[in-house]
């Protein structure tokens, strides 16, 4: 395969992307919300929505001195019951075969948690460890 002109300015690139993103500040990994790279002419070119491509779990969590409080809602056209697996400092939700993890700042007691799930919300309570 010939070489193409840009080759190298791309290599470039995604080197110097995985040094911004191994050098970010903070406890999470990095997400990326959007990014666009526009190269040649004459193309009019395509938008991917990396909506499309993830799945989609939305979820809100509260916590409290002694309780995390996770809340998600379903969409209602799961095939199966959900399920959910709780671990030291992490709460694993397994929706039609798709696990989603929710870290969780601090271990908690996992025979003590609990979840329920009513009119198409799921709560998840899990208590602390203390």
């Amino acid at each position: 395969m010939a070489k193409e002109p840009n080759d190298d300015v791309f290599r470039n690139l995604a080197k110097a992307m995985e040094e911004m993103i191994r050098n970010m500040p903070g406890d999470e990994p990095p997400r990326f919300i959007g990014c666009t790279i526009i190269s040649g002419s004459g193309d009019d070119g395509r938008i991917f929505h990396l909506d499309d491509f993830e799945d989609d779990f939305d979820y809100d969590i509260v916590e409290d001195s002694g309780y995390f409080y996770i809340t998600l809602e379903l969409s209602g056209e799961e095939s199966s019951a959900p399920s959910v697996e709780f671990l030291d400092q992490e709460v694993r939700v397994t929706i039609d075969g798709r696990e989603f993890e929710v870290p969780l700042s601090s271990p908690i007691h996992k025979e003590e948690s609990r979840f329920g799930i009513k009119n198409g919300v799921m709560d998840i309570i899990c208590r602390k460890l203390n």
